[in-house]
């Protein structure tokens, strides 16, 4: 199974997170939303083709394969429970816990993912 990156999810949450919107997926958008230049969203871009996350044809849109939906969904319904977690649980507010959620999406271990987003899910479970 191959680990991604930090960057590589950066990039599959964005690029998901703009599909979801309906419209085309172009890099420059992916640019703006990652923060970085489009010379780096095109290398990133490469290296999601290469790992089957993918596909871009020249001057077309990004279009998430199968492979990158269900990493991308995986990383968006963690984000989503973590977020939760932070404003119901933490009392953070919504506009950090949702950049801190992406963050600790992106920055955290497989391993260490699931085990908070498995606590997170149990806490919610426990009558308050």
């Amino acid at each position: 199974m191959i680990m991604l990156t930090y960057s590589q999810k950066k990039y599959l949450f964005a690029i998901y997170k703009l599909s979801q919107k309906g419209g085309a997926v172009r890099s420059a958008d992916v640019a703006k939303l990652v923060g970085v230049s489009k010379p780096s969203t095109v290398k990133m871009t490469q290296r999601l083709i290469e790992d089957g996350y993918i596909t871009k044809e020249p001057y077309t849109e990004i279009t998430l394969t199968e492979k990158g939906i269900n990493a991308a969904s995986g990383l968006y319904t963690s984000k989503v429970i973590i977020c939760d977690f932070l404003t119901g649980s933490a009392g953070i507010s919504s506009d950090v816990a949702d950049n801190d959620s992406v963050s600790m999406v992106s920055h955290l271990s497989e391993e260490a993912l699931e085990k908070l987003t498995a606590f997170a899910l149990d806490l919610k479970k426990c009558p308050q």
